[in-house]
């Protein structure tokens, strides 16, 4: 099973798929998609993400959720037809395979003894994926992702994948005169509900960025779930329902598997799992460890200048949960049941714009989270936001602004300030103060308080577009310094050149000793998108890092080309030289075939990364290669 060909499993599925679509990718973020934002700014859709989110805080963990939820925000654009099932199918299917080229230690001796005591991976080197969308009018979709990750086994059931997801999508669907049905998913899908205090599943981009989705982005949605994440999603139907001009109700209810390890002798988890992966005998045995149920619903009243609702949702686990107690923890959620409830408001009004939220779980601990935006000029735009998170407030599914992603015994205040300064030159800045009721992780003591900033300058012209950014960061025992500055020159159509400079300050205090800890990274990147073939046009990019930090809290992220769904943003430490090729090969109106090759040369190391990870040698190889397909 592990040595199936690929080729062949997509040519069996592909098959059942006749040749007759077309189909466009947007990419959304807001009201609005990057790419239209981009057509503003000049600036790469990465290079605004990475502007915007708090990567300082992201260890690995973090940072491999962080990719994999960032190909989530690549989604399909809706097309437009004038009645309910009129307007031409379209369909598109990308098949995508990478692997690191170095061999890793968990691929050297794959016995079934080694593999038997966590030694060796249980599949091949490979990550797989398979993405389907299909598309009929502006009322109806459907789609299906199918993923393997490296190391992980090709499965003995159908559809041989690791993991897979699937949905069917009916929109704006008039039922009668006085009903409508906006949104129905039923499938693997995720919630948007209020300011995200009880139910939001989407991985938190850090405070700048959350900070405007909250006074930017409607609320209360339903998204087809699109990621090849394994985790923070539902399973089950979810449908927004508008009764007359004025009233809504939106009900959801899932019933899914979810990881973690249990102990059958206690009948008990101890823990749960969001990685998704599975490429060891210990990591197989937490897959499906126990159901989770979650049902509930939202009623809404919508007039012209304000939105109203309330929103009930109940969640149980088939076992206890029972995690280990730590310094920090003492208040999470534990037990296998957890009912909530939530007022949400917007209003719309003298030239401002309110969001809140207010929360309560079964226990009567609350949060509370208020925002206010206001234009204070044509060009100018001011935004305060406030937030409390009671002591004990306990949430399974919430995700919102906060230091704390459990949202527990922290208040805090955010302030951004956006503006036009002059004609090509733009303004934003951030400023959040937070405190602690009750000891973080890291963070032992009883109360405690800090403080994160930003500023940045965007420069926007024709030909040429730059920023230039200062990021200040205090917590518990360390203070953070990150300087960044960007140059895109674009002097010809078809020719454009980027310059990224990042350099990272960090100042940690530990045992009374304080230690300083320095990083930066320069890096050039040419893209020439050649057009000599009408019939066969390319583009390629190529991209080299010279990079040096004392340690990993002095880590440098960059942004760099990648394929689609590949979001290229490499963390770098130590000292080295890092190159890239990526190139896209456009053959006739319905196939592109992507590759991407990077290498990462170590100047300071003589073995890479550790455990089943490993590599012997300084440098690491990784290849990407994508088929899109619109037949």
């Amino acid at each position: 099973m592990q040595n199936r060909s690929f080729l062949l499993l997509f040519l069996c599925f592909y098959w059942y798929f006749p040749p007759i679509f077309g189909q466009e990718i947007a990419i959304l973020e807001q009201d609005n998609t990057i790419e239209e934002q981009q057509k503003d700014l000049n600036l790469d859709w990465q290079e605004q993400i990475l502007q915007q989110i708090d990567i300082d805080n992201l260890g690995d963990a973090a940072y491999s959720e962080l990719l994999d939820e960032l190909s989530d925000l690549v989604v399909w654009s809706d097309t437009t037809a004038s009645s309910l099932m009129q307007g031409r199918l379209k369909q598109n299917i990308i098949v995508s395979s990478n692997r690191t080229l170095n061999q890793r230690a968990g691929y050297r001796e794959q016995t079934a003894g080694r593999q038997s005591m966590n030694k060796a991976y249980l599949g091949d080197p490979w990550h797989q994926s398979l993405r389907y969308r299909m598309q009929l009018g502006k009322h109806w979709q459907a789609g299906l992702n199918m993923e393997k990750d490296a190391g992980e086994a090709w499965r003995h059931q159908f559809p041989a994948f690791d993991s897979w997801h699937a949905f069917v999508r009916a929109k704006d669907v008039r039922i009668s005169s006085n009903l409508k049905l906006q949104d129905a998913v039923v499938g693997h899908y995720r919630l948007r509900m209020g300011c995200g205090l009880l139910v939001t599943q989407c991985f938190s981009l850090g405070k700048q960025y959350l900070s405007r989705q909250l006074t930017q982005q409607r609320s209360n949605t339903i998204t087809p779930f699109a990621s090849n994440a394994e985790y923070a999603y539902m399973q089950g139907a979810a449908m927004d329902l508008r009764v007359g001009n004025h009233f809504s109700l939106l009900p959801y209810f899932s019933a899914r598997q979810i990881d973690g390890t249990y102990h059958s002798d206690r009948r008990v988890l101890t823990a749960l799992q969001t990685d998704g992966f599975h490429r060891t005998q210990t990591e197989d045995g937490h897959r499906h460890a126990a159901w989770e149920i979650v049902s509930g619903a939202r009623l809404g009243l919508r007039g012209e200048w304000y939105d109203l609702g309330i929103h009930g949702t109940y969640t149980q686990l088939q076992y206890d949960y029972v995690r280990n107690n730590l310094y920090y923890n003492s208040n999470y959620f534990r037990g296998h049941q957890l009912a909530q409830f939530s007022a949400d408001y917007t209003i719309r009004a003298l030239g401002g714009f309110l969001r809140g939220e207010f929360a309560m779980d079964d226990k009567g601990a609350i949060a509370n989270l208020t925002a206010l935006q206001y234009k204070l000029t044509d060009n100018w735009v001011s935004t305060l936001l406030y937030r409390y998170y009671d002591l004990k407030y306990r949430q399974l599914h919430g995700s919102t602004l906060g230091e704390n992603s459990e949202m527990q015994g922290e208040q805090g205040v955010t302030l951004n300030i956006d503006g036009q300064l002059l004609a090509h030159w733009q303004w934003q800045s951030m400023f959040d103060y937070f405190w602690f009721g009750q000891p973080q992780y890291g963070i032992r003591d009883t109360h405690s308080q800090g403080l994160e900033g930003m500023v940045r300058l965007l420069y926007t012209h024709r030909k040429v577009n730059g920023t230039l950014g200062y990021r200040i960061k205090q917590k518990a025992d360390y203070i953070r310094h990150s300087f960044d500055g960007m140059l895109n020159i674009q002097p010809i159509e078809s020719f454009t050149s980027k310059t990224q400079l990042r350099t990272r300050i960090h100042n940690k205090k530990e045992n009374g000793t304080a230690t300083n800890s320095y990083g930066y990274a320069v890096s050039q990147s040419f893209a020439w998108n050649c057009k000599i073939w009408k019939s066969c046009p390319f583009s390629l990019v190529g991209q080299a890092c010279y990079f040096h930090t004392d340690d990993y809290d002095s880590r440098i992220y960059l942004t760099e080309k990648a394929i689609l769904y590949g979001f290229g943003l490499p963390m770098l430490y130590g000292e080295g030289l890092r190159y890239s090729v990526t190139g896209t090969i456009k053959i006739g109106p319905h196939i592109n075939v992507d590759l991407k090759w990077a290498m990462t040369n170590y100047a300071n190391r003589a073995t890479i990364s550790s455990g089943l990870q490993e590599i012997k040698g300084n440098n690491q190889q990784d290849l990407w290669l994508q088929l899109r397909l619109k037949i």
